[in-house]
């Protein structure tokens, strides 16, 4: 029964968010304090992901949920399905959703069918809800369900992504031209000096390049990064529709890309043996691994090498150098470069060791799919060194461009120090395991000596997690505001304006400054677009990451289908008022509602039984067996056995 003590508490309005299930929460923030609470299915109203809406709190079985009220405003969210129109009739249709959580149909007037077809699958947004169903508006069609697979890709339109591009983009790219010839009497020409790029072996957008060479004592570190401002003019289609979409997002084995493919991995891409447009950041970095000093120009370069993390790790260690495509063509200046790459990270890695970076050790999913998308196998992804060489290159590369560009108009890349609240919590629970960390001197160091302290011990998993959940977000800002996470007071997105907006906007900033074209009224510009640039990008931001885990949730379910009955051996990943989250040995992580004779310990995120006293905290291991699967509502329901 529930108790309405804290019935009259009315609340601003939030955003609700549909959970993994048919459960919901509304994140708010009080007073700088940041809290959420969950909504259970019958207190969800009609509220879908993203809609703004009103709420009060309420107290079940002592734990304090949120009801919804009232929707204030509809988040425009699509939802993809299958399209039924009645036998006979033209003049209305009605759409049945699968993967949105929605347990009733939606009527589309005749007005709003446009030229779609019984049986098509399409996008419909919720424009209207009475007391009876919600009444819907056809804003795209896919395609015919019977011809297509459209899982992945219904699930990213569900997630605001932008499947096609405006037949006015397609029409501006299709007339563009790379004009090397012109260019290479205005840029830096790099052609003749030795580079490389160091990409996954899928990857087909390349937007970076490496140079390297010992100078003395020091090295002197070329990051060459793609021109694409050359191409995507401001203001032009293109650009309008590169900044809408803001990113591109990676789902398995397809790209739904941010620019055409015809730059991302054509015009752009910097392929091997290919005259390419960049801008290039220079870097002397001496011994200590401290840039002391660096300079960015446009260029043109040729890269010699396309070479994979694989390849790269064979080459700096020396072994199974035949396996390579290109074992026969390796040279002695190929493998200097691997042997500076490889000093020289070790270099930085120990400079961060003493000045602190946090290293969180929490390795992502690898799905392998057949022909029909289907998923054969779920492991995790293999980390090389060489994943490390490009992430040291492309940081140092960020902070000196951010450096460099401070007293310009800009957008930063900004990671906030934890706030006093969350540090308090962290605070109580590292005194659980005896460690203690100083508030009146919590930066990025003290953190980073934290997860060196507990590396290697029972408790590590744990800890990270407890550390990880007192970070905020990274998001991009037009202030500079620090990188706590990496410990810099200055850092931008510099290195990837094929795949994300920021990039490719401070680009525009850079090369106008070197142009000396950055007049006042440019400066007034940049500074009145910037702000809502940043927000844009960081919403699009999180939008994608969100697609990406409701794929790879979706592929859970599949793979998971045909195992009911089955028993897994788990780990307990994350913990929450209403349950754990229990991660399979091969990365598929789901959620257990803990019903029953279970009290929560939200300080030391533990469940314990009140009659077998059995108790449950991150990380340790459990055995769970495989109930049951929904693949209309993306579940997976486990048993503790």
């Amino acid at each position: 029964m529930q108790n309405n003590k804290n019935n009259n508490q009315s609340l601003p309005i939030w955003i609700y968010k549909q959970g993994k299930g048919d459960f919901g929460f509304v994140d708010i923030e009080i007073d700088g304090e940041k809290k959420w609470y969950y909504v259970h299915e019958r207190n969800k109203a009609d509220a879908l992901d993203g809609d703004e809406v009103s709420f009060k709190i309420k107290e079940f079985r002592s734990k304090e949920e949120a009801e919804i009220r009232k929707v204030v405003k509809r988040s425009g969210k699509t939802i993809v399905w299958e399209l039924q129109i009645p036998k006979g009739k033209k003049g209305f249709g009605f759409f049945v959703p699968q993967n949105s959580f929605l347990d009733t149909d939606i009527f589309i007037p005749g007005k709003y069918l446009g030229r779609a077809k019984h049986w098509d699958i399409v996008g419909v947004q919720v424009y209207a809800w009475d007391k009876r169903n919600p009444a819907g508006k056809i804003v795209e069609i896919l395609w015919n369900k019977k011809t297509r697979k459209i899982d992945i890709l219904s699930l990213a339109v569900e997630g605001w992504a932008r499947l096609k591009f405006p037949w006015k983009v397609l029409d501006e790219v299709r007339w563009l031209r790379d004009n090397l010839w012109e260019e290479m009497k205005k840029r830096k020409d790099l052609r003749n000096v030795f580079t490389f790029t160091i990409d996954g072996a899928d990857s087909k957008d390349l937007d970076d390049a490496i140079s390297i060479e010992k100078s003395g004592d020091n090295y002197i570190l070329s990051v060459h990064i793609a021109d694409v401002t050359h191409y995507v003019k401001e203001g032009t289609p293109l650009d309008t529709e590169a900044q809408k979409r803001a990113t591109s997002i990676y789902l398995i084995d397809k790209v739904i890309p941010m620019l055409p493919e015809k730059l991302s991995n054509d015009l752009c891409s910097l392929n091997p043996n290919e005259v390419k447009l960049t801008l290039t950041c220079e870097m002397i970095i001496n011994p200590k691994g401290h840039v002391v000093e660096s300079k960015v120009y446009e260029s043109i370069i040729k890269s010699n090498y396309r070479l994979t993390y694989n390849d790269v790790e064979k080459l700096t260690t020396g072994k199974e150098l035949e396996e390579t495509e290109f074992w026969k063509e390796i040279t002695k200046t190929l493998m200097n470069a691997m042997d500076d790459c490889k000093n020289l990270k070790k270099i930085l890695t120990k400079r961060k060791g003493t000045e602190g970076v946090l290293n969180f050790d929490f390795p992502e999913p690898k799905i392998e799919l057949d022909e029909n998308d289907h998923p054969i196998s779920f492991s995790k992804y293999e980390r090389y060194n060489s994943h490390k060489i490009i992430e040291e290159f492309m940081v140092l590369a960020n902070e000196a461009v951010s450096r460099e560009f401070q007293k310009k108009p800009f957008l930063y890349r900004i990671h906030t120090k934890p706030s006093e609240a969350d540090l308090a919590k962290l605070v109580n629970t590292l005194q659980a395991f005896d460690i203690d960390l100083n508030l009146s001197a919590v930066d990025t160091k003290a953190f980073s000596d934290i997860l060196d302290e507990v590396q290697w011990k029972s408790s590590e998993k744990f800890l990270q997690k407890a550390l990880l959940r007192s970070l905020s977000k990274a998001i991009y800002s037009e202030k500079a505001l620090g990188h706590f996470w990496l410990g810099l007071a200055y850092y931008s997105h510099f290195t990837s304006p094929i795949r994300r907006y920021p990039d490719l906007q401070i680009h525009r900033i850079i090369k106008e400054s070197l142009a000396g074209k950055l007049n006042q009224d440019k400066l007034l510009h940049y500074k009145e677009i910037l702000p809502s640039v940043a927000i844009h990008s960081s919403e699009k931001e999180r939008a994608a990451e969100s697609i990406e885990y409701k794929v790879r949730d979706l592929m859970s379910v599949k793979y998971m289908s045909d195992k009911i009955g089955q028993k897994f051996e788990a780990s307990i990943s994350g913990i929450i008022q209403k349950g754990l989250f229990v991660e399979l040995d091969n990365t598929i992580e789901w959620f257990i509602e803990m019903n029953g004779s279970w009290d929560f310990d939200e300080e030391f995120m533990t469940f314990e039984n009140y009659e077998t006293h059995k108790k449950y905290t991150l990380w340790d291991r459990v055995q769970v067996e495989l109930e049951s699967v929904d693949s209309s509502r993306l579940r997976i329901n486990f048993d503790l056995v």
